[in-house]
């Protein structure tokens, strides 16, 4: 089973756990800091774990993934089985139930998190998905958006991003909208990146997690 190297930050007064999933040529600690700014009320501990793949120049990637971007199916499948595991163990470790977990991810991590939330068992659905970035197909296959039904996600969309499109973020919303998600659009200038008013949309979406 694949193992992963992570940053957890315990708050012992959180009965909830915030994932957040990095991007491509990332790590566990260029995304982390992310809590502190979206959770001034200490509701959640946050857990960032490291892709397990290293990449030229250092960070790390989710999966491999070919000249087109497209992931390799197995290779997806076995890290997105091995996290659903990961966040499982830390879940429980802390004593939170995983209806209590909210995942996310920005960039590559932002379509790991979306299987991660709606492509695992009924009982690991989470309370919540946040992503900036792209919900990817896998083996030509989307993601099945059965699970979805009556969860909340957040969608931040950079309106200049050069890597995923206004409009396809707008999509993908309106798709999970289809399959009767609670979704908060979050729409700012800026490009590929979580900007501080995107930062600030996800605090208040946050206080809307039960």
């Amino acid at each position: 089973m694949t193992e992963f190297d992570y940053r957890l930050d315990v708050n012992r007064r959180a009965d909830h756990l915030l994932v957040l999933l990095h991007g491509y040529g990332a790590t566990q600690h260029d995304i982390a800091p992310v809590a502190q700014h979206v959770d001034p009320i200490g509701r959640f501990s946050a857990l960032s774990p490291r892709g397990p793949i290293e990449v030229a120049g250092g960070g790390a990637s989710w999966y491999d993934f070919d000249a087109s971007w497209t992931a390799d199916p197995a290779s997806f499948a076995a890290v997105l089985e091995a996290l659903d595991a990961f966040v499982g163990s830390v879940a429980s470790r802390l004593s939170i139930e995983r209806k209590n977990v909210v995942v996310g991810g920005f960039s590559q991590g932002a379509g790991l998190a979306a299987w991660l939330a709606y492509d695992t068992p009924q009982e690991s659905r989470p309370a919540g998905l946040w992503c900036c970035g792209t919900i990817i197909d896998v083996d030509n296959q989307a993601l099945d958006l059965t699970a979805a039904q009556g969860s909340r996600a957040l969608i931040l969309a950079g309106r200049s991003d050069p890597n995923v499109p206004l409009e396809r973020s707008r999509a993908q919303a309106s798709r999970l909208e289809e399959a009767s998600v609670d979704v908060t659009m979050s729409e700012h200038d800026g490009g590929h990146g979580l900007s501080a008013p995107m930062l600030a949309d996800m605090t208040n979406w946050l206080t809307t997690i039960p």
